[in-house]
Protein backbone atom coordinates (compact mmCIF):
# COMPACT_ATOMS: atom_id res chain seq x y z
CA UNK A 1 0.00 0.00 0.00
CA UNK A 2 1.25 3.47 -0.88
CA UNK A 3 1.17 5.66 2.20
CA UNK A 4 -0.46 9.07 2.03
CA UNK A 5 1.88 12.02 2.11
CA UNK A 6 2.12 13.77 5.49
CA UNK A 7 -0.29 16.64 5.92
CA UNK A 8 1.17 20.10 5.77
CA UNK A 9 0.62 22.77 8.38
CA UNK A 10 -2.62 24.66 7.81
CA UNK A 11 -2.24 28.47 7.77
CA UNK A 12 -4.82 30.22 9.94
CA UNK A 13 -6.16 32.20 6.98
CA UNK A 14 -7.42 28.95 5.46
CA UNK A 15 -9.72 28.55 8.46
CA UNK A 16 -11.56 31.76 7.55
CA UNK A 17 -14.74 29.80 6.84
CA UNK A 18 -14.93 29.25 10.63
CA UNK A 19 -15.67 32.97 11.16
CA UNK A 20 -18.59 32.85 8.74
CA UNK A 21 -19.93 29.65 10.32
CA UNK A 22 -19.56 31.19 13.79
CA UNK A 23 -21.43 34.31 12.66
CA UNK A 24 -24.52 32.42 11.54
CA UNK A 25 -24.57 30.40 14.77
CA UNK A 26 -24.11 33.52 16.93
CA UNK A 27 -26.86 35.47 15.19
CA UNK A 28 -29.47 32.90 14.13
CA UNK A 29 -28.97 29.42 15.59
CA UNK A 30 -28.22 30.38 19.20
CA UNK A 31 -28.68 33.33 21.52
CA UNK A 32 -24.92 33.79 21.86
CA UNK A 33 -24.96 37.30 20.35
CA UNK A 34 -28.17 38.35 22.11
CA UNK A 35 -31.87 38.55 21.38
CA UNK A 36 -33.09 39.17 17.87
CA UNK A 37 -35.91 41.65 17.48
CA UNK A 38 -39.27 40.00 16.78
CA UNK A 39 -41.66 42.92 16.79
CA UNK A 40 -42.58 42.69 20.48
CA UNK A 41 -39.58 44.61 21.79
CA UNK A 42 -38.66 41.85 24.20
CA UNK A 43 -38.86 38.31 22.87
CA UNK A 44 -36.56 36.58 20.45
CA UNK A 45 -37.28 34.40 17.48
CA UNK A 46 -34.38 31.98 17.50
CA UNK A 47 -33.72 28.42 16.40
CA UNK A 48 -34.17 27.37 20.07
CA UNK A 49 -36.96 29.81 21.03
CA UNK A 50 -40.75 29.62 20.68
CA UNK A 51 -41.72 33.20 21.50
CA UNK A 52 -45.30 34.07 20.66
CA UNK A 53 -45.80 36.85 18.12
CA UNK A 54 -49.00 38.74 17.47
CA UNK A 55 -49.94 36.54 14.53
CA UNK A 56 -48.69 33.60 12.51
CA UNK A 57 -47.97 35.94 9.61
CA UNK A 58 -45.92 38.25 11.82
CA UNK A 59 -44.00 35.36 13.32
CA UNK A 60 -43.28 33.98 9.88
CA UNK A 61 -41.91 37.35 8.83
CA UNK A 62 -39.36 37.51 11.64
CA UNK A 63 -38.48 33.81 11.45
CA UNK A 64 -38.35 33.38 7.69
CA UNK A 65 -37.10 36.72 6.35
CA UNK A 66 -33.34 36.15 6.91
CA UNK A 67 -33.51 32.62 5.51
CA UNK A 68 -35.69 33.66 2.59
CA UNK A 69 -33.25 36.43 1.63
CA UNK A 70 -30.35 33.99 1.65
CA UNK A 71 -32.27 31.35 -0.33
CA UNK A 72 -33.34 33.91 -2.95
CA UNK A 73 -29.74 35.10 -3.34
CA UNK A 74 -28.44 31.55 -3.76
CA UNK A 75 -31.08 30.80 -6.40
CA UNK A 76 -30.12 34.00 -8.22
CA UNK A 77 -26.44 32.97 -8.22
CA UNK A 78 -27.25 29.55 -9.70
CA UNK A 79 -29.32 31.15 -12.47
CA UNK A 80 -27.07 34.13 -13.20
CA UNK A 81 -23.65 32.46 -12.93
CA UNK A 82 -23.53 31.18 -16.54
CA UNK A 83 -24.01 34.73 -17.80
CA UNK A 84 -22.26 36.91 -15.23
CA UNK A 85 -19.67 34.50 -13.86
CA UNK A 86 -18.87 33.46 -10.32
CA UNK A 87 -19.00 36.02 -7.48
CA UNK A 88 -15.25 35.45 -7.12
CA UNK A 89 -14.79 36.89 -10.61
CA UNK A 90 -15.86 40.31 -9.29
CA UNK A 91 -13.26 41.66 -6.90
CA UNK A 92 -15.63 44.29 -5.56
CA UNK A 93 -17.97 41.57 -4.27
CA UNK A 94 -15.13 40.03 -2.29
CA UNK A 95 -14.90 43.31 -0.37
CA UNK A 96 -18.58 44.28 -0.42
CA UNK A 97 -20.04 40.98 0.83
CA UNK A 98 -18.36 40.92 4.28
CA UNK A 99 -18.88 44.68 4.72
CA UNK A 100 -22.59 44.41 3.92
CA UNK A 101 -23.03 41.48 6.29
CA UNK A 102 -21.15 43.13 9.14
CA UNK A 103 -22.80 46.55 8.88
CA UNK A 104 -26.33 45.16 8.64
CA UNK A 105 -26.02 42.64 11.50
CA UNK A 106 -26.89 45.12 14.33
CA UNK A 107 -30.09 46.15 12.52
CA UNK A 108 -31.68 42.81 13.45
CA UNK A 109 -31.10 43.38 17.18
CA UNK A 110 -32.68 46.83 17.39
CA UNK A 111 -36.11 46.74 19.07
CA UNK A 112 -37.85 49.95 17.97
CA UNK A 113 -41.00 51.04 19.88
CA UNK A 114 -42.95 51.51 16.67
CA UNK A 115 -43.91 48.10 15.15
CA UNK A 116 -43.57 49.39 11.59
CA UNK A 117 -40.14 50.88 12.21
CA UNK A 118 -39.09 47.69 13.96
CA UNK A 119 -40.22 45.59 10.99
CA UNK A 120 -38.43 47.88 8.54
CA UNK A 121 -35.16 47.74 10.49
CA UNK A 122 -35.34 43.98 10.86
CA UNK A 123 -36.33 43.51 7.22
CA UNK A 124 -33.48 45.70 5.97
CA UNK A 125 -30.98 43.87 8.15
CA UNK A 126 -32.34 40.47 7.08
CA UNK A 127 -32.16 41.23 3.36
CA UNK A 128 -28.67 42.74 3.59
CA UNK A 129 -27.23 39.94 5.73
CA UNK A 130 -28.95 37.35 3.54
CA UNK A 131 -27.33 38.73 0.39
CA UNK A 132 -23.90 39.32 1.93
CA UNK A 133 -23.67 35.99 3.74
CA UNK A 134 -24.91 34.04 0.69
CA UNK A 135 -22.10 35.55 -1.38
CA UNK A 136 -19.58 34.58 1.32
CA UNK A 137 -20.93 31.02 1.45
CA UNK A 138 -20.47 30.70 -2.31
CA UNK A 139 -16.98 32.23 -2.26
CA UNK A 140 -15.72 29.86 0.41
CA UNK A 141 -17.38 26.98 -1.40
CA UNK A 142 -15.51 27.88 -4.56
CA UNK A 143 -12.23 27.87 -2.62
CA UNK A 144 -12.94 24.43 -1.18
CA UNK A 145 -13.75 23.16 -4.68
CA UNK A 146 -10.25 23.95 -5.98
CA UNK A 147 -8.44 22.47 -2.99
CA UNK A 148 -7.12 18.92 -2.92
CA UNK A 149 -9.68 16.63 -1.37
CA UNK A 150 -7.46 15.71 1.56
CA UNK A 151 -7.06 19.38 2.42
CA UNK A 152 -10.77 20.23 2.11
CA UNK A 153 -11.61 17.25 4.34
CA UNK A 154 -9.16 18.60 6.92
CA UNK A 155 -10.19 22.27 6.74
CA UNK A 156 -13.95 21.69 6.98
CA UNK A 157 -14.01 19.89 10.36
CA UNK A 158 -11.19 22.05 11.72
CA UNK A 159 -13.23 25.14 10.81
CA UNK A 160 -16.36 23.64 12.40
CA UNK A 161 -14.52 23.01 15.67
CA UNK A 162 -13.08 26.53 15.58
CA UNK A 163 -16.55 27.99 14.90
CA UNK A 164 -18.03 26.20 17.92
CA UNK A 165 -15.27 27.58 20.14
CA UNK A 166 -15.80 31.11 18.77
CA UNK A 167 -19.53 30.91 19.48
CA UNK A 168 -18.70 29.64 22.97
CA UNK A 169 -16.50 32.71 23.49
CA UNK A 170 -19.17 35.13 22.25
CA UNK A 171 -21.79 33.50 24.50
CA UNK A 172 -19.77 34.63 27.53
CA UNK A 173 -20.23 38.29 26.51
CA UNK A 174 -23.17 40.55 27.27
CA UNK A 175 -25.21 43.23 25.55
CA UNK A 176 -23.94 45.14 22.57
CA UNK A 177 -20.41 43.86 23.15
CA UNK A 178 -21.48 40.41 21.95
CA UNK A 179 -23.35 41.94 19.00
CA UNK A 180 -20.30 44.01 18.04
CA UNK A 181 -18.04 40.97 18.20
CA UNK A 182 -20.50 38.94 16.12
CA UNK A 183 -20.61 41.74 13.55
CA UNK A 184 -16.82 41.59 13.13
CA UNK A 185 -16.86 37.88 12.25
CA UNK A 186 -17.90 38.42 8.59
CA UNK A 187 -15.10 40.99 8.26
CA UNK A 188 -12.55 38.48 9.52
CA UNK A 189 -13.96 35.84 7.19
CA UNK A 190 -13.76 38.23 4.24
CA UNK A 191 -10.18 39.19 5.12
CA UNK A 192 -9.15 35.52 5.25
CA UNK A 193 -10.81 34.86 1.91
CA UNK A 194 -9.05 37.84 0.35
CA UNK A 195 -5.72 36.34 1.50
CA UNK A 196 -6.39 32.77 0.30
CA UNK A 197 -8.00 33.64 -3.04
CA UNK A 198 -4.72 33.71 -4.92
CA UNK A 199 -4.31 33.91 -8.72
CA UNK A 200 -3.63 30.15 -8.70
CA UNK A 201 -6.96 29.50 -6.97
CA UNK A 202 -8.74 31.79 -9.42
CA UNK A 203 -7.23 29.98 -12.40
CA UNK A 204 -8.18 26.61 -10.93
CA UNK A 205 -11.80 27.74 -10.53
CA UNK A 206 -11.92 28.96 -14.11
CA UNK A 207 -10.57 25.64 -15.33
CA UNK A 208 -13.36 23.84 -13.46
CA UNK A 209 -15.94 26.23 -14.90
CA UNK A 210 -14.60 25.71 -18.44
CA UNK A 211 -14.61 21.95 -17.94
CA UNK A 212 -18.25 22.11 -16.90
CA UNK A 213 -19.07 24.28 -19.93
CA UNK A 214 -17.30 21.91 -22.30
CA UNK A 215 -19.08 18.85 -20.92
CA UNK A 216 -22.56 20.29 -20.49
CA UNK A 217 -25.34 20.80 -22.95
CA UNK A 218 -26.15 24.33 -24.19
CA UNK A 219 -28.45 24.66 -21.17
CA UNK A 220 -26.50 23.24 -18.22
CA UNK A 221 -28.56 21.63 -15.50
CA UNK A 222 -26.49 21.75 -12.28
CA UNK A 223 -29.18 19.80 -10.42
CA UNK A 224 -28.80 16.84 -12.77
CA UNK A 225 -27.00 14.01 -11.05
CA UNK A 226 -27.85 15.00 -7.49
CA UNK A 227 -30.38 12.20 -7.21
CA UNK A 228 -31.96 12.09 -3.76
CA UNK A 229 -29.02 13.67 -1.96
CA UNK A 230 -30.19 17.28 -2.15
CA UNK A 231 -33.68 16.36 -0.99
CA UNK A 232 -32.12 14.34 1.83
CA UNK A 233 -30.09 17.31 3.08
CA UNK A 234 -33.15 19.55 2.87
CA UNK A 235 -35.29 17.03 4.76
CA UNK A 236 -32.73 16.47 7.50
CA UNK A 237 -32.27 20.21 8.03
CA UNK A 238 -36.04 20.63 8.30
CA UNK A 239 -36.03 18.05 11.10
CA UNK A 240 -33.00 19.71 12.71
CA UNK A 241 -34.76 23.08 12.60
CA UNK A 242 -37.90 21.72 14.30
CA UNK A 243 -35.84 19.85 16.92
CA UNK A 244 -34.14 23.11 17.87
CA UNK A 245 -37.50 24.78 18.51
CA UNK A 246 -38.98 22.18 20.87
CA UNK A 247 -37.61 23.86 24.01
CA UNK A 248 -40.14 26.51 25.15
CA UNK A 249 -37.60 29.02 26.52
CA UNK A 250 -34.36 30.54 25.36
CA UNK A 251 -31.27 28.55 26.30
CA UNK A 252 -28.55 30.92 27.50
CA UNK A 253 -25.48 31.16 29.72
CA UNK A 254 -24.19 27.87 31.18
CA UNK A 255 -26.60 25.42 29.47
CA UNK A 256 -25.85 26.97 26.07
CA UNK A 257 -22.10 26.88 26.75
CA UNK A 258 -22.28 23.20 27.71
CA UNK A 259 -24.12 22.45 24.45
CA UNK A 260 -21.54 24.38 22.43
CA UNK A 261 -18.72 22.54 24.18
CA UNK A 262 -20.46 19.26 23.33
CA UNK A 263 -20.65 20.33 19.67
CA UNK A 264 -16.94 21.21 19.60
CA UNK A 265 -15.94 17.89 21.14
CA UNK A 266 -18.19 15.95 18.78
CA UNK A 267 -16.74 17.75 15.75
CA UNK A 268 -13.21 17.07 17.00
CA UNK A 269 -13.93 13.35 17.37
CA UNK A 270 -15.57 13.15 13.94
CA UNK A 271 -12.65 15.02 12.35
CA UNK A 272 -10.04 12.86 14.08
CA UNK A 273 -11.66 9.62 12.91
CA UNK A 274 -12.26 10.96 9.41
CA UNK A 275 -8.76 12.22 8.67
CA UNK A 276 -6.57 9.81 10.64
CA UNK A 277 -7.51 6.50 9.02
CA UNK A 278 -8.88 4.92 5.84
CA UNK A 279 -12.29 6.49 6.44
CA UNK A 280 -12.98 9.77 4.69
CA UNK A 281 -15.37 12.67 5.20
CA UNK A 282 -18.37 11.50 3.19
CA UNK A 283 -22.11 11.91 3.31
CA UNK A 284 -22.42 8.31 4.47
CA UNK A 285 -19.90 8.87 7.26
CA UNK A 286 -21.68 11.98 8.54
CA UNK A 287 -25.11 10.37 8.43
CA UNK A 288 -23.83 7.53 10.59
CA UNK A 289 -22.80 10.07 13.20
CA UNK A 290 -25.63 12.57 13.15
CA UNK A 291 -28.82 10.57 12.70
CA UNK A 292 -28.39 8.51 15.90
CA UNK A 293 -27.59 11.73 17.78
CA UNK A 294 -30.78 13.37 16.56
CA UNK A 295 -32.85 10.28 17.38
CA UNK A 296 -31.45 10.26 20.94
CA UNK A 297 -32.31 13.95 21.36
CA UNK A 298 -35.85 13.49 20.08
CA UNK A 299 -36.29 10.37 22.21
CA UNK A 300 -35.53 12.49 25.29
CA UNK A 301 -38.49 14.69 24.32
CA UNK A 302 -40.72 11.61 24.07
CA UNK A 303 -39.61 10.32 27.47
CA UNK A 304 -39.53 13.55 29.47
CA UNK A 305 -41.49 16.08 27.43
CA UNK A 306 -40.35 19.70 27.67
CA UNK A 307 -37.80 18.76 30.32
CA UNK A 308 -35.99 16.61 27.81
CA UNK A 309 -36.22 19.12 24.99
CA UNK A 310 -32.81 20.56 25.87
CA UNK A 311 -31.32 17.30 24.58
CA UNK A 312 -33.12 17.90 21.27
CA UNK A 313 -31.64 21.41 21.13
CA UNK A 314 -28.14 19.99 21.73
CA UNK A 315 -28.66 17.40 18.98
CA UNK A 316 -30.01 20.13 16.69
CA UNK A 317 -26.94 22.32 17.09
CA UNK A 318 -24.64 19.35 16.66
CA UNK A 319 -26.58 18.37 13.56
CA UNK A 320 -26.24 21.83 12.08
CA UNK A 321 -22.48 21.83 12.57
CA UNK A 322 -22.14 18.35 11.11
CA UNK A 323 -24.28 18.85 8.04
CA UNK A 324 -22.63 22.18 7.29
CA UNK A 325 -19.58 20.01 6.57
CA UNK A 326 -21.61 18.27 3.87
CA UNK A 327 -22.26 21.52 2.07
CA UNK A 328 -18.52 22.21 1.94
CA UNK A 329 -16.96 18.79 1.34
CA UNK A 330 -19.67 17.01 -0.63
CA UNK A 331 -20.48 19.85 -3.00
CA UNK A 332 -16.81 20.69 -3.49
CA UNK A 333 -16.47 17.16 -4.89
CA UNK A 334 -19.67 17.72 -6.86
CA UNK A 335 -17.94 20.58 -8.67
CA UNK A 336 -14.71 18.61 -9.10
CA UNK A 337 -16.68 15.81 -10.76
CA UNK A 338 -17.88 18.24 -13.42
CA UNK A 339 -21.53 18.20 -12.31
CA UNK A 340 -21.65 21.98 -11.84
CA UNK A 341 -19.33 24.97 -11.67
CA UNK A 342 -17.86 25.74 -8.21
CA UNK A 343 -20.23 28.69 -7.74
CA UNK A 344 -23.30 26.70 -8.76
CA UNK A 345 -22.26 23.72 -6.66
CA UNK A 346 -21.67 25.77 -3.51
CA UNK A 347 -24.91 27.69 -4.08
CA UNK A 348 -26.83 24.43 -4.34
CA UNK A 349 -25.26 23.09 -1.17
CA UNK A 350 -26.21 26.07 0.95
CA UNK A 351 -29.55 26.33 -0.83
CA UNK A 352 -30.48 22.89 0.49
CA UNK A 353 -29.19 23.77 3.96
CA UNK A 354 -31.01 27.11 4.27
CA UNK A 355 -34.03 25.78 2.39
CA UNK A 356 -34.37 22.98 4.94
CA UNK A 357 -34.06 25.51 7.76
CA UNK A 358 -36.75 27.66 6.15
CA UNK A 359 -39.07 24.69 5.66
CA UNK A 360 -38.65 23.49 9.24
CA UNK A 361 -39.12 26.96 10.73
CA UNK A 362 -42.25 27.61 8.67
CA UNK A 363 -43.75 24.24 9.62
CA UNK A 364 -43.11 24.88 13.30
CA UNK A 365 -44.65 28.36 13.24
CA UNK A 366 -47.79 26.95 11.62
CA UNK A 367 -48.01 23.85 13.82
CA UNK A 368 -46.97 25.35 17.17
CA UNK A 369 -50.48 26.63 18.11
CA UNK A 370 -51.88 23.16 17.42
CA UNK A 371 -49.06 21.46 19.35
CA UNK A 372 -49.69 23.75 22.33
CA UNK A 373 -53.38 22.79 22.43
CA UNK A 374 -52.80 19.03 22.37
CA UNK A 375 -51.84 17.28 25.61
CA UNK A 376 -49.26 15.11 23.86
CA UNK A 377 -48.45 17.57 21.11
CA UNK A 378 -44.72 17.85 21.74
CA UNK A 379 -44.41 14.05 21.97
CA UNK A 380 -46.26 13.63 18.68
CA UNK A 381 -43.96 16.22 17.08
CA UNK A 382 -40.87 14.35 18.25
CA UNK A 383 -42.25 11.05 16.95
CA UNK A 384 -43.04 12.67 13.60
CA UNK A 385 -39.51 14.06 13.37
CA UNK A 386 -37.99 10.63 14.06
CA UNK A 387 -40.18 9.02 11.38
CA UNK A 388 -39.26 11.73 8.88
CA UNK A 389 -35.56 11.46 9.76
CA UNK A 390 -35.47 7.68 9.37
CA UNK A 391 -37.41 7.83 6.10
CA UNK A 392 -35.13 10.47 4.60
CA UNK A 393 -32.04 8.60 5.76
CA UNK A 394 -33.20 5.33 4.19
CA UNK A 395 -33.89 7.08 0.88
CA UNK A 396 -30.53 8.83 0.79
CA UNK A 397 -28.47 5.89 1.99
CA UNK A 398 -29.98 3.70 -0.71
CA UNK A 399 -28.85 6.03 -3.49
CA UNK A 400 -25.16 5.16 -3.77
CA UNK A 401 -24.85 6.78 -7.21
CA UNK A 402 -24.81 10.23 -5.64
CA UNK A 403 -21.85 9.59 -3.34
CA UNK A 404 -19.36 11.34 -5.56
CA UNK A 405 -15.97 9.73 -5.89
CA UNK A 406 -13.36 12.06 -7.33
CA UNK A 407 -9.94 10.47 -7.97
CA UNK A 408 -7.16 12.05 -5.94
CA UNK A 409 -5.24 12.86 -9.12
CA UNK A 410 -7.98 15.30 -10.15
CA UNK A 411 -7.22 17.60 -7.23
CA UNK A 412 -5.16 20.68 -7.98
CA UNK A 413 -2.33 21.27 -5.55
CA UNK A 414 -2.38 25.02 -5.05
CA UNK A 415 0.87 24.83 -3.15
CA UNK A 416 2.81 24.06 -6.33
CA UNK A 417 4.10 26.76 -8.59
CA UNK A 418 1.90 27.24 -11.66
CA UNK A 419 3.19 25.88 -14.92
CA UNK A 420 3.68 28.22 -17.88
CA UNK A 421 0.67 26.82 -19.72
CA UNK A 422 -1.64 27.18 -16.73
CA UNK A 423 -2.49 30.76 -17.62
CA UNK A 424 -6.01 31.56 -18.75
CA UNK A 425 -4.47 33.11 -21.86
CA UNK A 426 -2.92 29.86 -23.04
CA UNK A 427 -5.19 29.53 -26.03
CA UNK A 428 -3.27 26.64 -27.48
CA UNK A 429 -4.10 24.38 -24.54
CA UNK A 430 -7.21 22.23 -25.06
CA UNK A 431 -10.06 22.68 -22.58
CA UNK A 432 -9.98 20.11 -19.79
CA UNK A 433 -12.64 17.45 -19.61
CA UNK A 434 -15.10 17.14 -16.76
CA UNK A 435 -13.22 14.17 -15.34
CA UNK A 436 -9.88 15.98 -15.29
CA UNK A 437 -11.02 19.30 -13.98
CA UNK A 438 -8.48 19.71 -11.22
CA UNK A 439 -5.31 18.80 -13.09
CA UNK A 440 -4.25 17.18 -16.31
CA UNK A 441 -4.07 13.37 -16.08
CA UNK A 442 -0.70 12.02 -15.05
CA UNK A 443 0.72 8.54 -15.45
CA UNK A 444 -1.77 6.14 -13.92
CA UNK A 445 -4.60 8.64 -14.41
CA UNK A 446 -8.23 8.25 -15.37
CA UNK A 447 -7.47 7.69 -19.06
CA UNK A 448 -5.12 4.79 -18.32
CA UNK A 449 -7.62 3.25 -15.90
CA UNK A 450 -10.35 3.46 -18.54
CA UNK A 451 -8.03 1.89 -21.11
CA UNK A 452 -7.21 -1.08 -18.86
CA UNK A 453 -10.84 -1.49 -17.84
CA UNK A 454 -11.86 -1.73 -21.49
CA UNK A 455 -9.05 -4.17 -22.34
CA UNK A 456 -9.77 -6.39 -19.34
CA UNK A 457 -13.54 -6.28 -19.63
CA UNK A 458 -14.04 -4.78 -16.17
CA UNK A 459 -17.49 -3.86 -14.93
CA UNK A 460 -18.22 -0.22 -13.97
CA UNK A 461 -17.88 -1.06 -10.27
CA UNK A 462 -14.63 -2.96 -10.85
CA UNK A 463 -13.35 0.09 -12.75
CA UNK A 464 -14.03 2.25 -9.70
CA UNK A 465 -12.21 -0.23 -7.48
CA UNK A 466 -9.31 -0.34 -9.96
CA UNK A 467 -8.94 3.46 -9.81
CA UNK A 468 -8.67 3.32 -6.01
CA UNK A 469 -6.34 0.31 -5.97
CA UNK A 470 -4.06 2.12 -8.42
CA UNK A 471 -3.79 4.95 -5.86
CA UNK A 472 -2.65 2.45 -3.23
CA UNK A 473 -5.90 2.55 -1.30
CA UNK A 474 -6.67 -0.21 1.19
CA UNK A 475 -9.69 -2.52 1.14
CA UNK A 476 -11.21 -0.76 4.22
CA UNK A 477 -10.77 2.57 2.44
CA UNK A 478 -12.49 1.22 -0.69
CA UNK A 479 -15.28 -0.19 1.45
CA UNK A 480 -16.09 3.22 2.94
CA UNK A 481 -15.47 5.18 -0.25
CA UNK A 482 -17.79 3.08 -2.43
CA UNK A 483 -20.31 2.27 0.31
CA UNK A 484 -19.90 -1.49 -0.04
CA UNK A 485 -18.97 -4.31 2.32
CA UNK A 486 -15.39 -5.36 2.93
CA UNK A 487 -16.07 -8.75 1.37
CA UNK A 488 -17.49 -7.18 -1.77
CA UNK A 489 -14.48 -4.88 -2.10
CA UNK A 490 -12.09 -7.83 -1.70
CA UNK A 491 -14.02 -9.85 -4.30
CA UNK A 492 -13.83 -7.00 -6.81
CA UNK A 493 -10.07 -6.78 -6.19
CA UNK A 494 -9.63 -10.51 -6.87
CA UNK A 495 -11.60 -10.25 -10.12
CA UNK A 496 -9.49 -7.29 -11.22
CA UNK A 497 -6.24 -9.13 -10.53
CA UNK A 498 -7.47 -12.14 -12.52
CA UNK A 499 -8.75 -10.12 -15.48
CA UNK A 500 -5.60 -7.99 -15.74
CA UNK A 501 -3.19 -10.85 -15.08
CA UNK A 502 -1.45 -9.39 -12.03
CA UNK A 503 -0.72 -11.01 -8.68
CA UNK A 504 -0.04 -8.13 -6.29
CA UNK A 505 -0.93 -4.52 -5.59
CA UNK A 506 2.48 -3.34 -6.74
CA UNK A 507 2.14 -5.18 -10.07
CA UNK A 508 -1.23 -3.51 -10.53
CA UNK A 509 0.19 -0.05 -9.79
CA UNK A 510 3.10 -0.66 -12.18
CA UNK A 511 0.67 -1.76 -14.88
CA UNK A 512 -1.46 1.35 -14.49
CA UNK A 513 1.54 3.68 -14.49
CA UNK A 514 3.15 2.20 -17.59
Amino acid sequence: MVKDEPREWVPLRQLGWAFLLAWVFCVFYTNAAGVLSDGTGSAAVQGNDSAVASSVAGTLFYVAMPLAASVATLIAIVIAEPRFGSPTDHRRLIVAAPLLTAVSTPFMFVAAPDPLANALLFGAGSVATGIGSALLWVMWGAYYAVLPREKSELLAPASAVSAALIVLLVSAMDGWVSIAVAATLPLLSGLCFYLVWTPEAERAERRLARARGAAASPSPAPLAGLGRTGAGILGVFAVISIAGMLHPERITSLPLQIILLFCAVMMAVVALIAVSGPRRMSLFFLYRWMCPTLVIGLSAVILWGEAGAIAAVAASLGGRFTFCLIAQVYFANYAAAGRATPAQSSSLGWLFVHGGDLLGAALWVVLEPVVALLSGGITATAVGCIVALVTVTMLVMGDTTTFLRVPEEQKNNLGKAPTPDSSDDAASAPPPSANSARTAPKAGGAERVAELACAGGLTPRETEVLALLAQGRSIPYIRDELIISRETAATHAKHIYAKLGVHSRQELIDLVQR
